[in-house]
């Protein structure tokens, strides 16, 4: 039997330094109060522990009152996905205004780049198309960069009754969307509309991870994906592996693990999101291991007793 784990699981570059600078203000913090604008990462458990020690998650809406009735020490990280710009600005003026109040921006670097080319690629004379899950806060925050007609879209049909006109479309990807599913989106509008320009924003990373997930999957009787439910890239994998491996699952972390592979299997695979910790992922691993290391000695132990 054999487990094989994939080199690209787990924490991107991104939120790996979002969450590190999070631990290090915790460490440094003294009695300064730190909150995270939304959830810093779409990890449940991970979430629930930063809790646990005093980081609360907040929204927008409550920094103001808070600034005005709290005269201690304030941090407000902005997590990995941005917000929109409206709201950057007004964060940075009340940084301006209020002396014990910290702004520290986390914002991943391939959405900050998605966020200019909106700005700067963007008038009446075009029409931004973005290939996204339209509720997810990094979609909100790059819509409000761009100026002039603006469509979120998850799917080619949504966006084929759209009236073009005499517009330019410019068309963008939120960083953790399907990598397959947005070449045929540019294979079908290139087509269409000559004038179209494609911007490449899904992430290196979110390519190489999905294109080793779906090599794994091919070759593997089961997989495994593991992330936070709520979790769009995590989502996308798991779509990826179950159209390779129909013996997939997708898991938040080793608990979960309550389920029966077919008797013939001798692979499984193990991918993760990219808010996925590395614990939750190793023990994972290693829960698979020995459930086939069991499975293995079980499986010798009968033969011993049939040919004994």
């Amino acid at each position: 039997m054999r487990v094989t784990l994939s080199k690209n699981a787990g924490f991107c570059p991104g939120v790996r330094r979002a969450v590190e600078s999070v631990h290090s203000l915790m460490k440094s913090s003294g009695n300064t109060k730190i909150f995270t604008l939304g959830k810093l990462i779409h990890n449940r458990l991970f979430n629930e522990e930063l809790e646990s020690n005093g980081v609360k998650a907040i929204s927008f809406s409550e920094i103001p009152p808070m600034l005005l009735n709290e005269s201690g020490e304030i941090t407000v990280v902005i997590r990995t996905h941005g917000i929109p710009k409206e709201e950057f600005f007004a964060l940075r003026k009340l940084e301006e205004e209020f002396p014990n109040f910290h702004l520290v921006d986390m914002t991943c670097p391939y959405v900050k780049k998605i966020h200019k080319i909106a700005d700067e690629n963007t008038s009446d004379d075009t029409l931004f198309l973005l290939y996204c899950d339209k509720k997810h806060p990094e979609a909100i925050g790059i819509l409000s960069y761009a100026k002039g007609e603006k469509h979120p879209f998850s799917s080619v049909e949504e966006i084929k009754d759209i009236e073009i006109g005499n517009k330019t479309p410019i068309f963008c990807s939120q960083t953790t969307q399907n990598l397959l599913e947005f070449e045929k989106i540019k294979k079908i509008f290139k087509k269409l509309y000559t004038n179209s320009i494609f911007f490449d924003t899904i992430c290196n990373v979110t390519e190489n991870r999905q294109n080793e997930a779906i090599d794994i999957a091919s070759n593997s009787d089961a997989m495994i994906v593991i992330g936070g439910k709520d979790s769009s890239n995590t989502g996308k994998l798991y779509d990826l592996c179950l159209s390779r491996c129909e013996n997939t699952v997708w898991i938040e972390s080793a608990e979960d693990i309550n389920f029966d592979f077919p008797d013939n299997a001798k692979s499984v695979g193990i991918t993760a999101g990219a808010s996925t910790p590395d614990g939750i992922i190793m023990e994972v691993f290693k829960k698979m291991e020995n459930e086939f290391d069991f499975k293995s000695m079980l499986e010798e132990s009968l033969k011993t007793l049939h040919t004994g």
